[in-house]
């Protein structure tokens, strides 16, 4: 089985933060679409089993379009039960808009909240509000969506934990399947990192940042959310099957510019090389991304290769086992970056 990721480059107003393949210049949206479309027919995949609709922001094109795409998917062999997700910006959909991509084959939506207080959304340069994304929420229950996740952000410049936990009660009190959180991460060449650098704006510090994290975790764990990776969360059965996938490195296909393909040997870029993996990159990439997860890899897989640096990072009570299951700790889990180095 294989998955697809389909990148829609397009933007109403970029983010701060991103530093994704984005354009806010949205004239090109034929020409995008049927690029797409084209290259999905031509494609010879099989057994597509999850489907992801990313950007920049989809829903900034008519729904006519991403409903033509979305049509076109259904032409490239899906399983029956495929996941189809598309993320969806509050601000850009309707109960129509919707309805419609339901209609027409998607069964999961991702909304990019971030922060619910109006003076953070402003700061990261987000074009909506949080009574926006709960109408929005509201109009994809009503249309049918039964699998909705929410991307929420911590250590945002300005950020309490207050702010943090405030965000967290709202969110949760809505019930939506699955949760991401993460904490912000600035990305070198962005209106974020120069506004850092310049002391415009600064982030809360480690100790803050870990208060807040540690604060999801417990407050997800409380309303009956599964910790199943280190940013995600989910109700039982509602985990990101995409997203696994690739935790787990298995194929998958981009179509659109900007987006990435991995066949299991080799990652490239629409239109660009490809960059074959040597079999040492390939072991290397396997256990940081399986031990994001927490269920973690077999570490009888990896004890032969890593063995010295798995007894150390155990023995400084970063990593675990358990019945042939390496993980992280909640000890590694904070300082996961330290531990991925050792694998480098």
């Amino acid at each position: 089985m294989s998955g697809i990721y389909i990148h829609i480059p397009f933007c109403i107003k970029k983010c701060i933060y991103c530093d994704f393949f984005s354009s806010e210049k949205t004239k090109d949206f034929d020409i995008c679409v049927s690029q797409i479309i084209g290259e999905l027919k031509n494609s010879l995949l099989e057994e597509v089993d999850t489907v992801y609709i990313g950007g920049g922001t989809p829903t900034v094109l008519p729904s006519f379009l991403l409903c033509e795409i979305l049509d076109a998917v259904h032409g490239v062999g899906l399983t029956p039960n495929a996941e189809i997700t598309v993320e969806a910006n509050p601000g850009t959909v309707d109960f129509e808009y919707l309805a419609a991509l339901k209609k027409h084959g998607a069964n999961r939506l991702s909304f990019g909240l971030q922060a619910t207080q109006a003076r953070l959304l402003k700061t990261l340069g987000r074009i909506h509000s949080f009574e926006e994304f709960k109408e929005n929420f509201c109009h994809a229950r009503a249309a049918g969506f039964d699998n909705i996740n929410v991307d929420v952000m911590f250590s945002l410049p300005t950020q309490t934990v207050a702010d943090w936990q405030e965000t967290l009660a709202e969110v949760t009190a809505l019930s939506p399947e699955h949760i991401s959180a993460y904490s912000l991460t600035p990305a070198e060449n962005t209106p974020l990192w120069e506004q850092l650098e310049n002391g415009i704006l600064t982030q809360p510090d480690d100790i803050t940042d870990r208060k807040m994290y540690h604060s999801a975790i417990k407050i997800f764990s409380d309303m009956g959310y599964i910790h199943y990776e280190i940013s995600n969360f989910a109700k039982r059965g509602f985990e990101s099957r995409h997203n696994i996938d690739c935790w787990t490195m298995k194929p998958y296909m981009g179509f659109g510019a900007g987006a990435h393909s991995f066949d299991g040997k080799a990652r490239w870029e629409s239109g660009g090389k490809k960059i074959i993996l040597s079999q040492s990159d390939l072991i290397s990439e396997k256990i940081i991304l399986g031990l994001r997860l927490m269920c973690g890899v077999c570490e009888s897989e990896f004890e032969p290769i890593y063995g010295e640096q798995i007894a150390k990072l155990k023995k400084d009570g970063l990593l675990d086992s358990q019945q042939d299951r390496l993980f992280l700790t909640p000890f590694g889990m904070d300082f996961a970056n330290r531990v991925f180095m050792e694998f480098l």
